[in-house]
């Protein structure tokens, strides 16, 4: 957390404040273009950037101290936040772009989870189907004593109870241990 005695007080929206700066000047751009269906679209684009950068503002109470997070990221993930940086490569050639922001991006030396994970192209929901895809061919995900296991559809075999804890993360656990805890399935066995 920061405050107005902490000398760097406020780096933490600077790449907020690039962001919008440069929204606003693409903004201005836009409407001084002549009415029709270009200046429709470049409008429409630069909302669209609006409402992404308009979700990851990093929080600042009453008092102007800050949580070094945004409304949607954690703090793990760094400040600015995530979408902010990525944003703010659309003006990697500006004069005030840090090239710092997106050092995990595009330094090859400082390369992260997060230059592997967008390097896939791929949504989260596209992994998490494939997952479950492969996970249901195979198995029933089954309620049982307040909780949920996992049955086999071939041979009946189940796993142990796993109940779910308020709040926690949503992935089932019975899913990720199927597979580990029953990887073959002999022909013509039940229980």
């Amino acid at each position: 957390m920061t405050g107005p005695d902490d000398p760097a007080w406020r780096w933490e929206f600077r790449g907020e404040d690039f962001v919008y700066a440069r929204l606003a000047e693409a903004q201005t751009t836009a409407e001084q273009m002549p009415s029709g269906v270009a200046r429709d679209d470049e409008l429409n684009r630069i909302d669209s950037l609006y409402l992404i950068a308009n979700q990851h503002n990093i929080w600042m109470d009453a008092r102007g101290r800050s949580s070094a997070t945004c409304v949607t990221c954690g703090g793990s993930a760094g400040v600015p936040c995530t979408t902010m940086r990525g944003l703010a490569r659309f003006w990697r050639t500006h004069p005030d772009y840090v090239p710092a922001w997106n050092q995990n991006i595009d330094d090859p030396a400082c390369r992260s989870n997060i230059y592997k994970d967008y390097k896939k192209r791929t949504t989260i929901y596209q992994e998490r189907k494939a997952s479950l895809d492969a996970f249901y061919d195979r198995f029933d995900l089954e309620e049982a004593e307040g909780g949920e296991r996992w049955r086999c559809k071939t041979c009946g075999a189940h796993g142990e109870t796993w109940k779910p804890v308020p709040g926690a993360y949503d992935y089932p656990h019975a899913i990720g241990a199927a597979e580990h805890r029953h990887p073959t399935c002999p022909e013509g066995i039940t229980t």
